[in-house]
């Protein structure tokens, strides 16, 4: 009954070793094999997963009620997923299920969605929408990936969404009984309390009320995959006043170590955005050079990379100054700090926007970033970087 000219995606099994000595197999679609408008719509795959400040202004919330949060991981969550618009996607039989269908004469049409089809992300979150909105959970207007529930003797109840790993924050009758809700809705490993997240430690004192975020495994790879030297790190992320340049080709790295380079930029990206906002000006300026970049430009990545070592322990502080009792009229303190930097980059003449968004003395939002247009004064730089800050200050609001 297959149509006629139907494109038949072909599958791989994906093996992996878990850390506590289980195995777990994985069969996925081939989805680079999916045409689309046949297979899929384009504008309709992405999936949308929260952004670090909204993490921030979540664990800012629960340190000042005094909260507890749970981590849950809903396993197979791309198995969960529907068809829409009725595509129709057919596969060979997988290897190794030769013994029930024969490949000569039978082809699977899929009733819903697997691993490795590029609409499997986002039939998912459908789904996820679906199960919040049962469970009596609103979605957030400046957030698709927060979701949240008054009730009168529980208080606020908030879920947060990364995919398939969700974060239950509230009191601890609401997160038990919150948490119930999703397990029996989806099969669930439930991960228990936020000692990690997205790929951090979390360390939290209940007495004095604060979280550190910190990044060891991370701070660890530098040491195992770089060649940092044995000189003494120094006690800044870079050199005072630098502004490093573009270079020419004939200077530049070789592919390798521009292959290192970029490896080692990429992972001080997501520490950056994470757990060290202070190292957020020397790493824009070495992700300005991921597509060439000189020797001087590795050195001050090594440079960066040694004094992150250097200095594993420190972190972001979460540490609001007042308490919260949960009445929906408490008015909370939202305030930011801005500075500019006028026309660093002697190029185009570009000013630097610096930023931080504070939630009751607690830093939630960060941001180091070349202006999308060049100024003409100091004056007028340092007035386009604090407009930034109060339309990130608003979004916190």
């Amino acid at each position: 009954d297959l149509p006629a000219a139907a494109k038949i995606l072909t599958s791989k099994w994906g093996m992996k070793k878990r850390s506590e000595g289980t195995f777990r197999a994985r069969l996925n679609a081939r989805g680079y094999e999916q045409v689309d408008g046949v297979h899929y719509n384009s504008h309709n795959i992405l999936a949308p997963v929260t952004n670090d400040v909204t993490i921030r202004i979540v664990l800012v919330l629960m340190l000042m009620a005094n909260w507890c949060g749970e981590l849950l991981d809903i396993k197979g969550a791309f198995l969960h997923g529907d068809f829409e618009d009725g595509k129709n996607v057919f596969m060979e039989v997988p290897e190794g299920f030769e013994k029930h269908y024969d490949p000569m004469y039978y082809v699977l049409l899929l009733l819903q969605t697997i691993y490795g089809l590029k609409q499997s992300a986002m039939a998912f979150w459908r789904q996820l929408l679906k199960a919040f909105k049962d469970m009596k959970f609103r979605r957030s207007k400046a957030d698709p990936c927060l979701y949240f529930a008054w009730h009168k003797k529980r208080g606020l109840t908030l879920w947060v969404s990364w995919i398939d790993d969700c974060l239950v924050v509230g009191t601890k009758k609401s997160v038990k009984k919150a948490k119930k809700k999703l397990v029996d809705r989806f099969d669930c490993d439930v991960v228990g309390n936020m000692d990690e997240y997205v790929g951090c430690k979390l360390e939290r004192n209940h007495e004095e009320r604060w979280i550190k975020i910190t990044q060891p495994v991370l701070i660890q790879s530098y040491n195992d995959e770089f060649d940092l030297g044995k000189e003494k790190a120094t006690s800044t992320p870079a050199e005072p006043g630098q502004v490093l340049m573009p270079c020419k080709e004939a200077d530049s790295l070789s592919p390798a170590e521009q292959s290192t380079y970029r490896k080692g930029t990429g992972k001080l990206l997501h520490m950056m955005r994470w757990s060290r906002p202070k190292i957020l000006n020397p790493v824009r300026e070495l992700s300005r050079f991921m597509k060439v970049a000189s020797k001087a430009h590795m050195q001050a990545l090594l440079r960066l990379l040694k004094y992150c070592v250097s200095t594993e322990n420190r972190g972001l502080l979460l540490r609001p100054t007042r308490v919260w009792d949960g009445r929906t009229d408490f008015e909370f303190l939202v305030g930011g700090k801005s500075d500019a930097a006028y026309a660093t980059d002697v190029s185009n003449r570009r000013s630097i926007t610096g930023y931080l968004v504070f939630l009751e003395e607690a830093p939630v939002a960060t941001k180091s970033g070349q202006q999308a247009s060049v100024t003409l004064s100091t004056a007028e730089s340092e007035l386009a970087s604090g407009t930034q800050c109060a339309q990130e200050m608003l979004y916190v609001m």
